[in-house]
């Protein structure tokens, strides 16, 4: 009986062990989100945006202010915060892609793979800009349909603006 009391006892530590680390992980990833939050709403203020529309993606926020036509993004990397501004009035096209990687398989066999799926801006003048939703090293696989369904109800929403406003004299 006293070995079922052990064994009992070390199954229970072990599980407490893990119930605590998983704590703490998500303690910081929630103070990290929140940091990221802060960050981001301060950026907006920063540039006088008032947001209608937001994101919250694993490592990035976007906003839209639909009357300054302007998008924040804001994405997190390597315990920084970097942030852009599109303006929607040098959008030439805004689509949604998805970028496929190859993986070799042995004998001359590539693999595809979905690597990414990112929200396309083509410049007017500029170098064109991306939003990523998906990203195979970030996301699980099980999340790339929900994803690619956000960038495209982000693509519907933009395409709309894609207009630009009519300049009174």
């Amino acid at each position: 009986m006293s070995t079922l009391l052990i064994a009992a006892i070390i199954i229970g530590s072990i599980a407490a062990i893990c119930f605590v680390l998983v704590s703490i992980h998500n303690k910081h990833k929630r103070e990290a989100m929140n940091e990221l939050l802060k960050n981001f709403h301060e950026s907006g203020t920063e540039n006088g945006l008032s947001f209608s529309s937001q994101e919250v993606l694993k490592n990035s926020i976007l906003g839209l202010d639909g009357v300054h036509r302007k998008i924040l993004v804001m994405t997190q990397k390597d315990n920084a915060h970097v942030s852009f501004l599109i303006n929607l009035n040098e959008v030439k096209n805004c689509s949604v892609k998805k970028i496929y990687g190859s993986l070799n398989a042995g004998e001359q066999k590539q693999e595809p793979y979905l690597e990414k799926i990112v929200l396309h801006f083509d410049m007017i003048g500029k170098s064109s800009a991306e939003i990523v939703f998906y990203q195979h090293f970030d996301n699980h696989i099980y999340e790339t349909l929900e994803l690619e369904q956000k960038a495209k109800h982000w693509e519907a929403i933009l395409s709309k603006m894609q207009t630009p406003l009519k300049k009174t004299a």
